[in-house]
């Protein structure tokens, strides 16, 4: 790893992210690195600086190199992720990749929701832009339901509890861009961690 120094912000949002991708509340990957949800908080608020062993463990928990933990934020001018590349996730009966990978602010991700099937609920900061590729779906917003078509977008404040169902005979398939505000990300979003 190149001496240079690390980005305690940085870090903090990349285990909220990891941590969120796996669908972990605070508490299930505290107990994991031996550490209680408050501390792991503060190191994802970045208001604790992680210890090198708290690094490596969390780094093993995740399942990755510590590098892949602590390398600093993306900053090509493009990012291209191949359909081989895919971090993909299996829900019940609907299946859900990521199409962004690191990138702290932005997730880029495309869901394909099989008949009669439905995302868990969700609820995160910031907003959600959701655009319908083929088929049909539902959009649950805390109490209001909107159905949308192929070519339809809803953009919404995704601190509201949401769900997307398919409850036609079709597959449908959704492009979802979540827009993060700055900071570690807050809440559940089950449909969007892998």
């Amino acid at each position: 790893m190149p001496e240079r120094e690390i980005d305690a912000r940085w870090i903090g949002r990349r285990i909220a992210q990891l941590r969120g991708e796996r669908g972990w509340t605070l508490a299930a990957l505290a107990d994991r690195v031996d550490l209680s949800a408050t501390q792991l908080s503060r190191i994802e608020s970045s208001t604790r600086q992680p210890s090198l062993g708290t690094l490596i463990e969390l780094a093993r928990t995740f399942g990755i190199g510590l590098s892949q933990l602590v390398d600093g934020e993306p900053t090509a001018e493009y990012h291209l992720v191949r359909r081989a590349d895919r971090l993909s996730k299996n829900l019940t009966d609907s299946e859900l990749s990521t199409l962004s990978w690191d990138f702290p602010d932005i997730e880029a991700l495309h869901v394909i929701l099989e008949p009669a099937s439905a995302t868990p609920e969700a609820e995160h900061s910031g907003r959600d832009l959701l655009c319908v590729i083929t088929g049909s779906v539902r959009v649950t917003i805390n109490t209001d339901t909107l159905d949308l078509d192929r070519g339809d977008a809803l953009r919404f404040s995704a601190h509201l509890p949401h769900v997307i169902s398919n409850d036609s005979a079709e597959t449908a398939e959704v492009m979802i861009i979540r827009i993060h505000p700055a900071g570690p990300h807050r809440g559940r979003a089950s449909y969007g961690n892998l």
